[in-house]
């Protein structure tokens, strides 16, 4: 493939072929010097780089690379110092002591203050960052961010000195730590978002970094080119020398370029999946996410909950799993999947391990009421928003044959590219939006609280005072078993009143080259580590 510049092709002459790359038309290798280097597929272009406003998976893994926090999640998940060292908690307090050494792609040092304008812009109304109730484990965050306060100095957030934060939780919070991992709460150098203005992370230029790895370009839609940052703190750990990030949303496509070298790990659909069951190269995994429909609650057929009910209940979700998805997907069984904490052995057995059922008679009868309930006569023709993958295509054609055989629905699909699907959940410009989460740390409530009266991510437009009140109590007590059974009530009341329709969570499948080690996959965070990944001798 002579996809590369002569600029490029002079590059790889000046180092003396140090690497044979995709660019180049041949397969990527370690150069004999030890440059180091990857493909891998981003799938589509990331909603934006803006570290407060962006919610997409891509947009995580794309500034995992770039950007470190004042934590990061090391081997296994587990909680690790990032950008500080260390941490004293007395209750509701914390106190983070930030490491010396750590630096801006532009050599200045990262401060407790790029914290504090990173965080504050969160908060900020002005923002309107949909991440903003992340920072609400902080003092009074909810309260300035909702226009209760308008004095920011009552917000539990100071700079002690250039390496000292000072953090005043609402109640103490025990996994804290793994929240701060979270891009909402990552630094900006004020002085260069200022300077850049709107033009702030849209483009290359517009991004300044602070993590393992800087970019070396970014073609929209297509690629983006990540180099080893040699200013980040920790690079001699850092051993992966360049990451090339490519966007194919093809699944074919993709597996072709693995099979050719082109691709060092490739994600794999159910039906790509068993030729490949017993390979070495095979990784799976369960990502942690969970997929539903989101309602329109304001539009004539889904304010109403009888046709909400009805279009969830007919939806068969273990056909979906085992004779659509069949990549070890799971039905669907309430909002919060397997293997979170919960009061005892886990969330999902200690309260329920299925609180959705597939009842075509219960649909039938419901859907009718519905319709009465609403006036409405005749044929039934809704739209289905949804991506353009092959994936997406295939749920959500089958979505669309369930609706048309167990309620003679006519469910038109709706495709169109992740940022304008993400425009319009914002805007609330659909009837039904085939949608996801994936996890940000490990607790129930970053699933739960996405659903709380006017929440960022609630894009159904349905609230519930109870529903609020139970993750406020889910939120400020310290006590695990209130915690949890809060959090239960709560996911009830979404089964009864079904503003969303959880259909299944997905297990991923990705093929690794033999040559590269020491990736790890995760339900948490971004879906691909490479801090400690590394090329085989």
């Amino acid at each position: 493939m002579k996809r590369g510049s002569i600029k490029f092709i002079m590059l790889c002459l000046s180092v003396l072929l140090l690497v044979s790359m995709v660019g180049c038309g041949e397969k990527t290798k370690k150069g004999k010097e030890g440059l180091k280097e990857i493909t891998i597929n981003l799938t589509q272009e990331p909603g934006t780089m803006d570290p407060q406003l962006l919610t997409d998976t891509v947009a995580i893994q794309a500034n995992s690379l770039i950007m470190e926090g004042l934590t990061r999640l090391g081997k296994g998940g587990k909680v690790v110092p990032g950008v500080a060292k260390n941490w004293d908690i007395d209750g509701a307090k914390w106190t983070l002591h930030l490491r010396k050494d750590s630096k801006w792609s532009n050599g200045e040092t990262v401060t407790a203050n790029d914290f504090y304008y990173g965080i504050r812009r969160a908060i900020e109304p002005k923002t309107a960052s949909e991440y903003a109730y992340m920072t609400y484990y902080i003092k009074n965050a909810e309260a300035y961010n909702n226009g209760g306060i308008k004095d920011f100095n009552k917000v539990g957030l100071k700079v002690i000195d250039d390496y000292t934060l000072e953090m005043v939780l609402e109640k103490p919070a025990a996994y804290f730590s793994s929240v701060l991992a979270f891009p909402t709460y990552l630094p900006v150098n004020k002085k260069f978002a200022e300077e850049n203005g709107v033009e702030f992370a849209l483009e290359m230029t517009g991004l300044l970094y602070n993590g393992p790895y800087i970019m070396e370009s970014w073609e929209h839609d297509s690629k983006m080119v990540f180099l080893k940052n040699e200013n980040y703190w920790n690079k001699d750990a850092i051993k992966l020398d360049k990451i090339n990030a490519l966007m194919i949303t093809d699944s074919n496509t993709s597996l072709n370029m693995y099979k050719s070298g082109e691709l060092d790990i490739v994600g794999l659909t159910g039906e790509q999946l068993p030729p490949y069951i017993e390979s070495k190269e095979l990784a799976t995994y369960s990502d942690g996410s969970v997929w539903y429909f989101e309602y329109n609650t304001v539009d004539k057929l889904f304010g109403n909950k009888k046709i909400r009910k009805a279009v969830a209940l007919a939806i068969d979700r273990e056909k979906l799993a085992d004779k659509i998805l069949k990549d070890g997907s799971k039905a669907g069984t309430g909002l919060v999947p397997f293997g979170f904490p919960g009061k005892d052995t886990g969330f999902r057995k200690d309260y329920g391990l299925s609180l959705y059922k597939n009842d075509e008679t219960d649909a039938k009868k419901l859907f009718e009421e519905g319709l009465k309930e609403v006036g409405h006569k005749g044929k039934v023709t809704i739209s289905m928003l949804t991506g353009t993958s092959n994936s997406a295509t295939k749920l959500a054609q089958y979505y669309q044959e369930q609706l048309r055989t167990k309620l003679g629905i006519d469910a038109q699909i709706e495709q169109v590219t992740f940022q304008i699907r993400l425009q319009r959940m914002t805007a609330k410009d659909f009837q039904i939006v085939l949608a996801g989460w994936g996890p940000d740390y490990n607790d129930p409530m970053t699933y739960m609280d996405l659903w709380i009266s006017g929440g960022g991510n609630n894009h159904t437009s349905w609230g519930s005072k109870e529903y609020d009140k139970l993750i406020d109590k889910a939120y400020v007590s310290s006590d695990n078993t209130v915690r949890m059974d809060a959090m239960a009530k709560a996911e009830q009341i979404l089964v009864d009143e079904f503003p969303i329709a959880v259909t299944y969570y997905r297990n991923r499948n990705k093929l690794v080259k033999p040559r590269l080690k020491g990736v790890e996959f995760r339900s948490v965070g971004a879906e691909m580590d490479f801090y400690r990944a590394d090329l085989a001798e």
